[in-house]
């Protein structure tokens, strides 16, 4: 038994600050002292309550989620790219694993795109980019990433012209806040999610179960949502114009 790991950042603001509004509302009934996670609940709770001020201040300044989706977008393709080639290192065909080790390499240098700051990750992805569809094409369409990279560079793209052309530098540091926030609370989340696995190991299921098993209740709802928002952004991609 454990808790079941949970892309977190597929979520929609107003979805994440639910999710762990619910995360909160169930610690607090169990109570932290008797899941062992009394300080690093607290610290939790602190960073709940900035992601409510930075979300707050999304609503207060009447900013939609256009651009927080187009960034969403984005990351995404970075992760799935990332993961593809992570997943070539274990390939059967020498060449191939050689080609994702290259690849791996030139992100291992970038690191983590996904997480910078939306300035930080426009241009890392741009010269990301520049670098696959040049130095390293031949290693990209080994591992038949080509079109991944190049879904990548628009997806990029679209993401910097909303920027650019609909949001204020006030609306911008607003959003920027809010993925900040949500990337704290996310970090602190993962630290008790592995805590309470690790306890489970050590002293067994019974002081914990009730408590898993309501979060695996939880996250498997959330996954289900994420999953139809997913397949209805595939089939509207599909249907011809």
């Amino acid at each position: 038994m454990k808790i079941k790991d949970f892309s977190l950042n597929r979520l929609h603001n107003e979805e994440h600050f639910q999710f762990f509004t619910s995360f909160r509302d169930l610690v607090l009934s169990l109570t932290a002292l008797s899941l062992k996670i009394e300080l690093l609940f607290n610290l939790f709770l602190a960073a709940y309550v900035n992601e409510l001020t930075a979300l707050n201040n999304v609503r207060k300044n009447f900013i939609s989620d256009d651009l927080v989706l187009a960034d969403d977008d984005r990351d995404s393709l970075f992760r799935g790219m990332s993961d593809a080639v992570k997943s070539g290192l274990n390939h059967y065909d020498p060449e191939t694993r050689a080609a994702a080790k290259r690849l791996q390499i030139v992100l291992d240098t970038y690191g983590n795109l996904a997480t910078k700051p939306y300035d930080a990750e426009t241009g890392g992805l741009i010269s990301l980019i520049h670098d696959f569809t040049t130095t390293y094409a031949a290693d990209v369409a080994k591992l038949g990433l080509t079109a991944w990279v190049t879904e990548l560079g628009l997806k990029n793209k679209a993401f910097e012209d909303l920027k650019n052309n609909r949001y204020s530098d006030i609306a911008v540091k607003t959003i920027l806040k809010m993925k900040e926030e949500r990337a704290k609370v996310d970090a602190i989340y993962n630290d008790i999610r592995e805590r309470i696995n690790a306890l489970i190991i050590v002293e067994g299921e019974a002081n914990y179960a009730a408590f898993v098993n309501e979060m695996n209740t939880r996250i498997e709802g959330y996954n289900n949502t994420i999953a139809i928002r997913r397949a209805k952004a595939k089939k509207s991609k599909e249907e011809p114009k």
